[in-house]
């Protein structure tokens, strides 16, 4: 006989404990039972740890934005602005862009980096060759002037009178406003503007344009100063007179300046991915006879948006609140609502720091819950399989009692 090894057996001990200790015991396969059921849970279960672990991993590789608050300490450079807006019922010829500010510099009829479509009113573009104009109803008196005006503009050599007001012999005032010039230089009242054929003329072509029965876009961008102010589409002519912005207008410019608009697009500043701008899609349409007053009201919010990767833009958002004031037809003078369109904004102290991070820093954390995925769906898993497959084998056992 053989006898064993001190060192076999002591192998064999450790074996043993091993064994004892296996927290997994395995069933032989001749007392496994298979079942439709749990092919149906395994597959199911499969599928979920799949999507889980999919839906995990786009979390961990996700952004985050945190947003953090300062006082804004660069007040100095400009402001940027965006727009995109359409006025259907007035033309292009009518629609001026005027900017104020607060330190006193204004901007007349901005033409810089402003672009104009030409619409009809059911919004399509029209060509330089097309043109839909409703004349109104003058007065026989009044076609005589209007016609003599126009015929003298034609003349070739066309020197205008300055009605008695020239400086020196042979001066010319082409214009409304020459006249009025020539008069103010000699100290005199021009009281009325009827008998004055330059300024006659431009009534007229004020009108037509007025009439036009055109809409316009216009989109492009301005630069102000980063200080509180406005800009706007109001009726008539605008002008600088003793450091004040001067709105000229004739009634009938007032009474055909329909402010309806639609804002496609309005931002201070470059975009960036998320942001939201309050006007953009507006859209404040009127009767064909109505006409008033829209303002809006912007707080501008200085933003730094950080992107994740270096990238930085600096920005702005801005909230708004809007006023709307009806005009009556029936009020005149100072008391009358001017129609137009006005976007009245101010800075905000505060900046907003818009800083993009990775959601997970630790790879461990990651490994860690794609084991707590696999182990939980499989756990609840085997759960759901126990309590349907003996809920199964025990309505057969009821089902062969009753047979």
């Amino acid at each position: 006989f053989f006898e064993r090894s001190p060192i076999m057996s002591g192998m064999s001990g450790i074996e043993a404990f091993l064994k004892s200790i296996d927290v997994f015991p395995k069933t032989l396969d001749e007392f496994k039972e298979r079942t439709f059921s749990g092919a149906t849970i395994s597959v199911v279960s499969v599928i979920s740890i799949v999507a889980l672990i999919i839906g995990e991993f786009n979390y961990y590789h996700g952004i985050d934005r945190v947003d953090e608050l300062y006082v804004d300490t660069r007040p100095e450079g400009l402001l940027d602005i965006y727009l995109n807006i359409t006025f259907p019922n007035v033309a292009c010829d009518v629609l001026t862009l005027d900017v104020m500010d607060g330190f006193g510099e204004s901007q007349v009829n901005v033409e810089h980096n402003i672009h104009k479509r030409r619409l009809d009113r059911q919004g399509n573009e029209l060509n330089s060759a097309q043109k839909e104009t409703r004349i109104g109803h003058e007065t026989d008196e009044e076609v005589a002037q209007v016609k003599d005006a126009l015929e003298k503009k034609k003349e070739e050599n066309y020197c205008g009178s300055c009605y008695g007001a020239e400086s020196v012999e042979g001066q010319c005032c082409n214009t409304c406003d020459d006249v009025k010039n020539a008069y103010r230089t000699k100290g005199w009242a021009l009281s009325t503007h009827t008998h004055v054929e330059q300024c006659v003329r431009e009534r007229v072509e004020r009108q037509v344009r007025a009439n036009s029965e055109e809409g316009c876009n216009l989109w492009g961008s301005l630069q102000v100063n980063k200080v509180q102010g406005n800009f706007h589409f109001a009726p008539g002519k605008s002008f600088m007179h003793a450091g004040q912005l001067i709105h000229e207008f004739l009634p009938f410019e007032v009474d055909h300046f329909n402010a309806s608009h639609i804002i496609h697009n309005l931002g201070f500043g470059a975009q960036y991915p998320g942001i939201v701008n309050p006007l953009d899609r507006r859209i404040k349409l009127l009767e064909k006879d109505q006409s008033g007053l829209f303002q809006y009201f912007i707080k501008v919010v200085p933003t730094l948006f950080d992107h994740y990767g270096g990238n930085k833009i600096s920005t702005n958002q801005y909230s708004v609140t809007e006023f709307f004031k009806l005009r009556n037809p029936q009020d005149q003078g100072q008391q009358g609502v001017i129609p137009g369109v006005f976007f009245i904004f101010d800075l905000s102290p505060i900046m907003v720091h818009i800083r993009e991070q990775k959601r997970h820093t630790s790879t461990m954390h990651f490994f860690t819950n794609l084991c707590a995925i696999v182990g939980g769906v499989f756990t609840v898993a085997g759960i759901v399989d126990r309590l349907l497959f003996s809920g199964l084998r025990g309505i057969s056992k009821l089902s062969l009692g009753k047979q």
